[in-house]
């Protein structure tokens, strides 16, 4: 079993200064599990913390004060709730709006100084080239686009889920795996599959269908391994699992797996073989008529003083390379910035409009995805597009996270951390994949969901009604772009292309990061579209 929630090595080299030593924590007794690392990343402390800072710095700089005429808008900040994974509404700050746009010009502070002074500038840290892909980044042919946006839930009312209506969300969620398993594995007509309630015991092996949860409040580990079976099928009884016979194992809280084992009188379960979730289908086969170019960058975009040299930098280089489709994540706003948290003369939206306003200087075509750091928007989880500023504009608005087509190639991209938090909850022993990184991401589309940790990170506030319509994995995408803390890489899990774009902005200490580069070349009449062979991607240094 793995000492630690995650890889050394997955995390980036260039290390900010607020990275601890990582300490090896004892085990506790009565099977609460290795706490998880604290202080790895200040970005990733306790949500109390976090809002205690910021309602220490709201109260020192009273935001609505400049503005006693201007209408007021509450912004709702939720916490996920530890348990069936629910959420609450926390205390309401009062945020003044206005649609005026701040043109700010910055002089040359100590950040600015240190982002232009900055080393390794367009370094190519990590590339991919494929067997029919040309090598070229800079967009040469004619810029026109099909691009299909999701369908997305801004008309939604959040939080307005009780705690039984959560409990069948969830619930339902088992019952569609067992109709998958009985599907994939009643293939011989000789010998049905049957399936077994959770938690009534049998004399003989059997095979059951549930979710593994934990039975504390701590990390999960071996001996804290809880199946819960769904409500149809088992009663929502639940059971504890002995996986002390199994050879390897990769579990963490929400996956639900399929268990072939057999009871014993002292109440446990005893596994003797764990089988996964079949991937999702296949895309249709695709072919590209003409080359395209993406490029795709992840927030923060704004220096520790607000400063917009490295949106500006971004843009630049877009400008020179010609993308067919600049992609942004969030946070655009975002909320762990000290810049934001000390605001006293501008709005939140008055920073949104003003990036808003750069990027529509490239006159590119541009896909906007929000985050849930976004102090700007309801950071509820699956989050609803931004609202559409200028209907003229190339900038289109698309929901996190979603599922994009670009001319035909299904891109499935995602601004949440959710990489970092399966990190931390994971456990393992001997697993068959040793890449915790494609195995991390090889979970998402056998769960066939962007977030499948349940209970979520406590940053991560579920309205798991919305997230099973707008958060699902319908089909395996020829694209998977995610956006980490974790150290950049480009992965093929099976045979979805894996990007892990890094974020532009990597803290308040280390001002350069990364962004991504992905060139599309076309088919021909002899061959269909593959991920592997036509595609060349780049993940470059700002």
């Amino acid at each position: 079993m793995d000492d630690f929630p995650f890889d050394v090595d997955d995390i980036d080299n260039e290390k900010p200064s607020n990275v601890k030593t990582l300490q090896r924590k004892s085990e506790r007794p009565s099977g609460i599990a290795l706490d998880s690392l604290e202080g790895l990343l200040e970005s990733y402390s306790s949500s109390d913390i976090r809002s205690a800072r910021r309602s220490a710095s709201l109260l020192a700089n009273p935001v609505h004060q400049s503005y006693p005429s201007t209408p007021i808008r509450q912004v709702t900040k939720g916490v996920a709730e530890v348990g069936l994974g629910g959420a609450t509404k926390t205390p309401v700050v009062q945020v003044p709006t206005t649609s005026m746009v701040v043109n700010q010009t910055i002089p040359n502070t100590p950040t600015t100084l240190q982002f232009e002074s900055r080393i390794n500038k367009n370094e190519i840290i990590t590339e991919h080239i494929g067997s029919c892909s040309k090598k070229k980044m800079i967009n040469d042919s004619d810029n026109s686009v099909d691009i299909q946006l999701p369908s997305s839930n801004a008309s939604s009312l959040y939080m307005f889920q009780t705690v039984l209506e959560r409990a069948s969300v969830l619930n339902k969620q088992i019952e569609k795996f067992e109709d998958l398993y009985m599907t994939t594995l009643n293939i011989d007509p000789d010998k049905p599959f049957v399936l077994y309630s959770v938690g009534h015991p049998e004399s003989d092996e059997v095979s059951v269908v549930g979710r593994i949860c934990c039975d504390s409040v701590g990390q999960l580990n071996e001996h804290s391994i809880i199946l819960e079976g769904s409500y149809h099928r088992s009663t929502c009884n639940r059971v504890r699992v002995d996986v002390s016979s199994l050879d390897s194992y990769s579990f963490f809280p929400g996956q639900i797996v399929l268990i072939s084992g057999i009871y014993t009188n002292d109440g446990l379960f005893h596994a003797k073989q764990i089988i996964e979730p079949t991937l999702p289908p296949i895309a249709p086969t695709l072919t590209i008529k003409n080359d395209f170019t993406l490029m795709v960058a992840a927030g923060p975009f704004l220096l520790a003083n607000g400063d917009f040299s490295a949106l500006n930098e971004l843009l630049s280089r877009a400008n020179i390379d010609r993308p067919t489709v600049l992609i942004l994540l969030g946070p655009f706003v975002d909320e762990r910035s000290s810049y934001v948290q000390k605001l006293t003369d501008k709005t939140y939206d008055e920073i949104f409009h003003s990036i808003i306003n750069e990027i529509k200087r490239t006159c590119l075509n541009v896909v906007l995805i929000p985050s849930v750091r976004d102090i700007h928007h309801d950071s509820v989880y699956p989050c609803y597009p931004f609202q559409t500023i200028d209907q003229n504009s190339k900038i289109m608005y698309a929901p996190e996270p979603c599922l994009l087509s670009i001319n035909g190639l299904q891109c499935a991209i995602t601004s949440t951390d959710v990489l970092f938090h399966l990190c931390s909850e994971e456990i393992s022993s001997n697993p068959v994949n040793s890449d915790r990184m494609s195995r991390l991401t090889k979970h998402l589309l056998q769960q066939r969901l962007f977030y499948p940790l349940c209970p979520p990170h406590e940053s991560i506030s579920i309205e798991y009604g919305y997230a099973m319509d707008y958060a699902s994995i319908p089909f395996m995408p020829h694209i998977l772009i995610t956006t980490s803390d974790l150290k950049q890489f480009i992965k093929f899990v099976d045979s979805v292309c894996v990007i892990n774009t890094g974020r532009l902005i990597k803290s308040e200490k280390i001002v350069g990061g990364s962004y991504s580069k992905i060139f599309v070349s076309k088919t021909d009449s002899q061959r269909s579209f593959s991920s592997n062979d036509h595609l060349h991607v780049q993940i470059l240094r700002l």
